[in-house]
């Protein structure tokens, strides 16, 4: 089984549904998602905290199941986000 890639900044998983965003060039970026990141600049001036309770409301507002929004709450915590590219210290 691989292991899904996800945009270092906001956890989302990177996919059809979620597309990469852009370096300057426009060349597509390995780490970052499309509402995180486009041409080669953050889309959103966010400190951590404010990132983590954005993106918290973002997926809770989302079109998944209920299921699947349980174990995000369960799962999506700001020691996970901690670990992301993005904001390690």
């Amino acid at each position: 089984m691989s292991k899904v890639k996800q945009c270092q900044s906001c956890g989302i998983p990177l996919d059809k549904k979620t597309p990469n965003g852009t370096e300057k060039d426009g060349s597509l970026s390995e780490k970052y998602c499309i509402h995180c990141y486009q041409n080669g600049e953050w889309t959103m001036d966010l400190g951590f905290d404010d990132m983590y309770d954005y993106n918290l409301k973002r997926f809770k507002a989302s079109d998944m199941n209920r299921v699947s929004k349980f174990f995000l709450k369960k799962m999506y915590t700001k020691k996970f986000m901690s670990k992301l590219d993005r904001w390690r210290a």
